[in-house]
Formats: C-alpha cells, sequence, structure tokens
C-alpha cells in the first residue's frame, strides 16, 4: 500500500462527505419552492380561498335594501342558501367529488372534501328553509318545489358519476330553487319569516344537525385520526362554512334587526372567523401533537368554528331577549 495516496483518498472522501451535506441543505428549500409554485399555479387555475368580497351572492343582495318587501328578501335568502352549490357547479373543474379514479380531478381530495361539506351545509339549510320559512304554519303543506329539492335532489348522492349524475342532480335542484324564487316574487309562493325564525335559524345552525358535525371531525384526539384524514376534514369544514356565510350574510344584510339586537361586535367577530375559515389553505397540512413544534392545523380550524358558534350563540340569544 502507497503511504502517499493517503491523503488524496482523504480529500476524496471529505469532498463526497461535503457534497452530500450539501445537498441535504439544498434539497429542502428546492422541494418547499418547487411544491410552493405548483400550489400557486393551481390556486390561479381553480382558485382555493374564497373571501366573501367575490362571492357571486353580492349581486343578488345589491338588488334587494332592508326596506324592500318580505317577498323579495324570501327569493333573495333562498339565492343565498344555493350560491355556493352553484359557485362548485360552475367551477374550473366543476363538481369532482364524482369523477372517475382516471380522472386526475378525482384526486384533488381537498376540493372533494370541500364539496361534500358544500352539499351537507345545503342540504341542512334547504331543510329549514322549506319546512320553517316557506310556510306560514307548522301544520301547512310545504312548497312541491322546494320538497322535490331537498328530498330528492339536493338529497342525491354526491359520488354519483352517471345515470344519473350528482350535478346534473343538483342543478335540478337548484333550478326548483330558482322556480320558488320566482313565484314568491310574484306573490304566488310562500315566505313567511316570524319572529321567532331568526333565532330558531340560528340554534338549528349551532344544533348537532349542523355545527357539530364538522365540530366533532376537528375535536377527535389526534391519535385517532391518521394523517391521511386531515386535510379531509379541514376541507369539510370549510365547505360547510362557506355555505352558512352566504346565507348568514344576507340574514344580517336583509334583516338589520339581527345586528341591532345581537350586537355589532358579535357579528364582526362571526365574521372574522367565518372569514379565516373559508381563506384558509396552508400548503401542506400539519398534525402538531400536544407540545410540538409543528403547527396543528385541525386544531386552529377547531379554534376559529369554536370562536363562531359562541358568538353566533351569542347573537341568538340577545335576539330572544
Amino acid at each position: 500500500m502507497n503511504p502517499f495516496n493517503e491523503p488524496t483518498k482523504y480529500r476524496k472522501t471529505l469532498k463526497y462527505l461535503v457534497i452530500f451535506l450539501l445537498s441535504l441543505l439544498l434539497i429542502w428549500p428546492f422541494t418547499f419552492g418547487l411544491v410552493w409554485l405548483v400550489d400557486q399555479g393551481y390556486s390561479w387555475l381553480d382558485p382555493t380561498r374564497f373571501p366573501f368580497s367575490e362571492a357571486r351572492i353580492h349581486a343578488v343582495l345589491k338588488s334587494v335594501p332592508t326596506d324592500a318587501p318580505e317577498t323579495q328578501k324570501g327569493a333573495a335568502l333562498s339565492h343565498a342558501l344555493t350560491n355556493r352549490l352553484e359557485e362548485e357547479l360552475d367551477s374550473t373543474f366543476g363538481w369532482s367529488t364524482n369523477d372517475l379514479w382516471v380522472s386526475p380531478t378525482r384526486w384533488l381530495d381537498n376540493r372533494g372534501s370541500r364539496q361534500r361539506g358544500v352539499i351537507f351545509a345545503t342540504r341542512m339549510l334547504a331543510t329549514f328553509y322549506a319546512t320553517n320559512l316557506a310556510k306560514y304554519g307548522s301544520v301547512d303543506a310545504e312548497n312541491e318545489w322546494l320538497k322535490e329539492a331537498r328530498e330528492k335532489r339536493f338529497a342525491f348522492s354526491e359520488d354519483s358519476w352517471w345515470l344519473p349524475s350528482s350535478e346534473s342532480e343538483y342543478r335540478k335542484g337548484i333550478e326548483l330553487q330558482r322556480k320558488y324564487e320566482a313565484a314568491v316574487k310574484e306573490g304566488k309562493a310562500v315566505f313567511n319569516m316570524r319572529s321567532d325564525d331568526i333565532y330558531n335559524l340560528f340554534m338549528f345552525i349551532l344544533s348537532n344537525q349542523v355545527l357539530d358535525q364538522p365540530m366533532g371531525l376537528l375535536v377527535q384526539a389526534t391519535e385517532d385520526v391518521a394523517y391521511s384524514e386531515l386535510d379531509d376534514r379541514i376541507y369539510y369544514t370549510q365547505g360547510v362554512i362557506l355555505v352558512l356565510r352566504d346565507f348568514l350574510g344576507a340574514v344580517v344584510q336583509l334583516y338589520p334587526v339581527v345586528r341591532e339586537k345581537g350586537g355589532d361586535e358579535n357579528i364582526r367577530i362571526a365574521f372574522r372567523e367565518m372569514e379565516r375559515v373559508c381563506t384558509f389553505d396552508p400548503l401542506i397540512v400539519l398534525r402538531g401533537r400536544h407540545d410540538s413544534i409543528m403547527a396543528d392545523h385541525r386544531g386552529k380550524m377547531a379554534s376559529y368554528v369554536i370562536s363562531i358558534r359562541e358568538r353566533l350563540n351569542d347573537v341568538a340569544q340577545s335576539i330572544r331577549r
């Protein structure tokens, strides 16, 4: 063995070691940058954040002042109920929850989970509207258009691709809502917002039928939730809140009594938290455990929903007094 070759051998080993360490240091920023670019490109193609100011319902509400006839308010509220569902159907990739496994859009699970939350909340509010606001009394017959929309069209499975497809059924449901809206404007259908209906609406939203559903998905013990389910639960919640934000936004605008009795501060904070949920879109969903230095995105979403519930409950109790 030639001792003069040893320094050269050591230098090569050191060189390879330095290259390896530098690669480790550089690969993470490069990977992060690549993921960020892909995320930004996708967000440009198909929005993933939904500020209230960009919701299409504003165009409808702008034409209905607070002193408008109740019939116009009823039509606007019906439109607000289905606004988010219609926006999802008209989005870049449409209703992707029911896409076939061979379709690339089927693997966009965040938007799929969001759409599941949207149709869930739409079903719940459609039921409340049809059975409480579109009748003069509890014993009156339900409007046939609204009954068909909530029992057949919106109740249809969200993942049916064909014969019939989910989107075709949901569009039929929206068309039935529009028929009702046209009729109620002409005085040929009923809209009856009684003094206690606003309170009942808030309590319905706060009940285990609506907000408790996503809340349960967010507060389940971390060790009981698979990592792959974390983002599904977050975006499902976002879908629910998107629908509630549109509908409650219309209620607050059309009925100033909600703000007068419920308090400006409660309303402001509730909608601020809803806005945070609707614009929540982390680059990577993390699941920080206990005192981990990593973010717990599911826990953060839960904190927003808890705040929303508390503020809406305060509004409801103030209205009741």
